[in-house]
């Protein structure tokens, strides 16, 4: 329900309240002068006076109303033709002339294409977050700013939301040093990121189909897996799971409680 209808219901509500409240005071007054029986006649030829004038006046009020309505719907949508022309203009017609003047750089044209997508895609179907203030949002924000960095296309699949703690922000560091790693070495197309928002804790699964690799051979000096992510997740009583073999990819599992409000 619209504020404006809101506006028009609550104020018939108040002139019918108002009505009812003079009716009663009325009838009050005569009961109390005695001079409820001598009027009572005329009170009912008033109520039918104005019970025609309503029916009179009901098709006009309603063809008024009907107007009104079809009036601000119009203008709705002449809105959002107009901010839709403005971003048409501001950003799509923009990267259109980036991607001409760097027709002769397949990496930056596809760069380019890639991240007018998604900001399209979010523009038309995303609800309008605080990237610092939704776990969805920050993880949308962070994979735009890798697959910017790196080229590589990081598709986000998001099944719930919620505000950001302590503990959601260190399994967002968590997650984008996997979109890291993933899009720096594992050789592949994409990378699939999930996540899972419940009422009692949240899930994230950074996945790739490249080149995988063993956990034994990755020398002690790379921090990148065993304390940007399993490490960073433990320190704020997480759990981080990697899977992976040389050949099948890697799967990432990251999960974090959330904090009581």
């Amino acid at each position: 329900m619209t504020d404006a209808v809101r506006q028009v219901r609550s104020s018939w509500i108040r002139t019918g309240i108002g009505l009812v409240l003079v009716v009663i005071g009325a009838i009050g007054f005569l009961a109390a002068q005695g001079k409820l029986a001598e009027a009572r006649p005329g009170l009912v030829f008033t109520a039918v006076v104005v019970g025609g004038i309503g029916l009179i006046a009901a098709p006009w009020l309603t063809g008024l109303w009907k107007e009104l309505q079809k009036e601000r719907r119009e203008r709705i949508r002449q809105e959002e033709r107009a901010e839709m022309a403005a971003h048409v203009h501001d950003s799509v017609l923009h990267t259109l002339t980036l991607i001409q003047r760097s027709a002769q750089d397949p990496f930056e044209v596809t760069r380019l294409a890639r991240s007018q997508e998604r900001e399209l895609r979010n523009w038309l179907y995303q609800p309008k977050a605080d990237a610092d203030a939704t776990i969805a949002a920050a993880v949308r924000r962070a994979a735009a700013e890798i697959e910017d960095e790196h080229g590589i296309p990081i598709e986000i699949v998001c099944v719930g939301d919620c505000d950001l703690d302590d503990g959601l922000r260190a399994m967002l560091q968590a997650a984008r040093q996997a979109m890291v790693n993933a899009a720096k070495y594992a050789e592949a197309s994409v990378i699939s990121v999930y996540v899972e928002v419940e009422a009692e804790e949240v899930t994230v699964f950074v996945r790739d189909r490249g080149k995988g690799f063993t956990m034994d051979d990755v020398p002690e000096d790379r921090m990148g897996i065993r304390q940007s992510i399993i490490g960073r997740m433990e320190r704020h009583g997480g759990s981080a799971r990697v899977k992976t073999e040389p050949g099948d990819g890697t799967e990432v599992m990251l999960t974090m409680k959330r904090e009581k409000s």
